[in-house]
């Protein structure tokens, strides 16, 4: 990526520390990212993304439309999306550099050419997406909400570069409301995550944070809420729990107007 393409790191609004300690933080476990979500997730992940990505667009809905692929990493969901829609233009943004060569270094490995020529990778602040207004036709995000400093932001910038009537799918971590969800996630995250991602990335800081940032994230239903008050309608949004609820897909769409919103 060059220094003077549209979003790279000179062009990026200079994120918080929070923001800041994530980023380099999502650099360092890129080359073993994957390996560990899949190991840890023993594939469960990539069911709930195919899920999560049929709920974008309508069957081979996919021609003359562009999917922002939000907080992309590695760009796992970005050919899950590109498998799903084959003939849409996909941006896959995120503010890591590393996991964005990393995926990119993927697609480069692939046989196939057609997801180099759908997927972009742009670096990119998710609080100030580099987009003009309604020109984006879905926007998935999968993972990644929870990680953003100010999640209120970050909405009504998706709401803003969303076309009326468009989609936005996020699948989440969100903090647990059943005991029984809570009780998996403690044990789990205090024994088998921080094991396996260290064995994977080396970094073993990194998979402290996760359970932390779980627990710091609003419920499903919270951030539900916060997508209607953004001006998301708020008849549309749906919450999928997934796995008894350690996972959920939350789908919103943009009203096709104002007044629909309101209403």
């Amino acid at each position: 990526m060059s220094s003077s393409a549209p979003g790279s790191a000179a062009e990026i609004a200079t994120v918080d520390e929070h923001g800041a300690r994530v980023q380099a933080m999502f650099s360092d476990i890129a080359p073993g990212y994957d390996r560990a979500n899949r190991i840890m997730s023993a594939g469960t992940d990539v069911r709930w993304r195919r899920r999560a990505v049929a709920e974008l667009l309508e069957p081979g809905d996919g021609a003359g439309k562009t999917i922002l692929d939000l907080c992309a990493g590695t760009l796992d969901s970005s050919l899950e999306i590109h498998r799903r829609y084959p003939a849409a233009q996909i941006v896959g943004g995120d503010f890591s550099a590393g996991m964005l060569a990393a995926g990119e270094r993927r697609l480069e490995a692939m046989a196939d050419p057609a997801p180099r020529t759908q997927i972009r990778a742009q670096q990119l602040d998710a609080h100030d997406l580099p987009f003009a207004d309604t020109s984006v036709d879905a926007i998935f995000c999968a993972f990644g909400v929870r990680n953003l400093s100010d999640l209120r932001a970050a909405s009504s910038e998706q709401l803003r570069v969303l076309a009326p009537g468009a989609r936005l799918v996020v699948l989440e971590f969100f903090r647990p409301t059943a005991w029984t969800t809570r009780l998996f996630h403690a044990i789990y995250n205090r024994t088998v995550l921080p094991v396996v991602g260290w064995a994977c990335t080396g970094n073993l800081d990194a998979y402290l944070y996760l359970p932390r940032s779980i627990g710091a994230m609003r419920s499903a239903e919270d951030y539900a809420s916060l997508l209607a008050e953004v001006g998301f309608e708020a008849a549309s949004i749906r919450i999928q729990p997934m796995t008894m609820g350690v996972a959920s897909i939350i789908s919103a769409r943009k009203p096709l107007s104002l007044d629909e919103g309101a209403a």
